[in-house]
């Protein structure tokens, strides 16, 4: 049974009072407030897990409550109550950080499901974690998002698919004064041609047929805060010369308006496409390049960042469990060593996949190689055939040394006396090899 902090705010008095009722006999923790005053009182001392809130509230407003609150502590899940079902705000809302909406009458043991299996996701997990911090790879792509979250500046994120862009473009949003304000996600390749530009930049009642009123756009939406533009790549030309625009002027008209708009936010632009060859192709303008290409950050793949795999394995194990409601299982050697093997085509993505199906489909005990690859894959390379271009001997001899050593630690929990233990060394030997190969205790 579960003992994580709801709060609660709600005006109606028998709805709340059957609410909090209902959560409290679910074994959660509930502190009700009755007005937005009294949330933004209660959120000033308390931390709660999870948010449920009213949108229409008698002095106020929850948008208003959650956009505050998150500004002080970064996200927090939160759940929209609405008797109105307006899919605009309810889509606006998700944007800005929100988990998800209800609207009223909704099914309570439906709601009830869902706020368990929050609190299962996040039970021990910090609401200001940073996502970069345990990896030696990823650690300085972090402190660049932390400098650059204090500037203005746009900034480029490249990397192959499933590197975790879109974490890092939510990041460098958190991780600065615009923490509070929103920050809206687009992917560019998905536009439909037709309605992008009034998508981006909104338009005017009456601009084209179907225009029965006026429309904010992303750029609109972000306010204050980021606008991410995933995909910048996949930008029809036509678009990108108006984004180029606002990036030099800070200024925007809607589709069939005549008022000039001021954008207020953040770009953050991201791509796994090669934009200098997009741009010597005659696709991409150079001049848009320049212009979004101030702070560029590359994520490498996961292939080439071994040694966090140990790691991101064991804590996407455990993500996957909390989803399912289930054990966590142990992490076979025989899976560590595939996941060591395996060439991450997919990365963090692919990685999330497999081990969401193996932790669901597995008998809970431990995590095998056969569960993480049913299809066969990580199996190691095959050396059989000589080629120019492999590493020496010692290069090998090396590598397997270092997987070995993050293997045994990642089995042990990270205890340095077991893990020499496991690989018939001293620990004296162990710390040197671990000094010698770089490997982080944490690891």
């Amino acid at each position: 049974m579960t003992t994580s902090l709801i709060l609660l705010v709600e005006d109606d008095a028998t709805l709340g009072a059957s609410l909090r009722q209902r959560l409290e006999l679910e074994g959660f923790r509930v502190d009700w407030a009755r007005s937005a005053a009294q949330a933004h009182e209660a959120l000033a001392t308390l931390d709660p897990a999870i948010i449920l809130s009213d949108i229409r509230l008698p002095d106020g407003d929850g948008e208003t409550v959650m956009r505050r609150h998150f500004g002080r502590v970064g996200l927090v899940p939160t759940i929209f109550m609405t008797a109105y079902g307006d899919i605009d705000q309810a889509v606006r809302l998700v944007r800005e950080g929100a988990l998800d909406y209800v609207t009223k009458p909704f099914d309570l043991d439906r709601l009830v499901d869902e706020l368990q299996g929050i609190a299962r996701r996040t039970a021990g997990r910090g609401a200001t974690a940073d996502p970069f911090s345990a990896s030696a790879a990823m650690r300085p792509i972090g402190e660049t998002l932390k400098r650059a979250a204090a500037t203005d500046l746009p900034v480029l994120l490249l990397g192959e698919t499933g590197t975790g862009k879109e974490v890092a473009a939510r990041f460098l949003h958190a991780s600065g004064p615009r923490a509070g304000a929103p920050f809206v996600a687009v992917n560019c390749g998905a536009l439909p041609g037709e309605l992008a530009d009034s998508m981006i930049f909104g338009h005017e009642r009456g601009s084209f047929t179907g225009a029965v009123g006026a429309h904010r756009g992303f750029l609109e939406e972000a306010e204050g805060g980021t606008l991410f533009l995933d995909e910048i790549g996949d930008l029809p030309l036509p678009l990108q010369v108006k984004l180029l625009r606002v990036l030099e002027t800070r200024e925007f008209r809607r589709v069939g308006g005549s008022e000039m708009r001021r954008f207020e936010g953040r770009l953050a632009c991201a791509t796994n496409r090669d934009l200098s060859a997009l741009v010597a192709a005659g696709s991409f303008r150079e001049d848009l390049w320049f212009r979004i290409n101030v702070i560029a950050c590359t994520l490498p793949p996961l292939r080439e960042r071994p040694d966090d795999i140990a790691g991101l394995l064991r804590g996407f194990v455990q993500s996957a469990a909390r989803k399912t409601g289930r054990n966590v299982p142990s992490i076979d050697g025989s899976a560590l060593d595939a996941a060591l093997s395996h060439g991450w085509p997919g990365n963090i993505r692919e990685m999330i996949n497999r081990v969401d199906r193996a932790v669901a489909l597995g008998d809970g005990s431990a995590l095998t190689a056969r569960d993480l690859f049913p299809d066969g894959g990580g199996a190691r390379p095959d050396r059989s055939k000589p080629d120019p271009n492999d590493e020496t001997l010692l290069e090998v001899r090396e590598a397997a040394e270092r997987r070995h050593i993050v293997a045994a630690l990642a089995r042990t929990g990270h205890s340095p006396k077991e893990a020499a233990d496991l690989l018939g060394i001293s620990r004296t030997t162990l710390w040197e090899k671990m000094r010698r190969y770089g490997i982080d205790g944490a690891e």
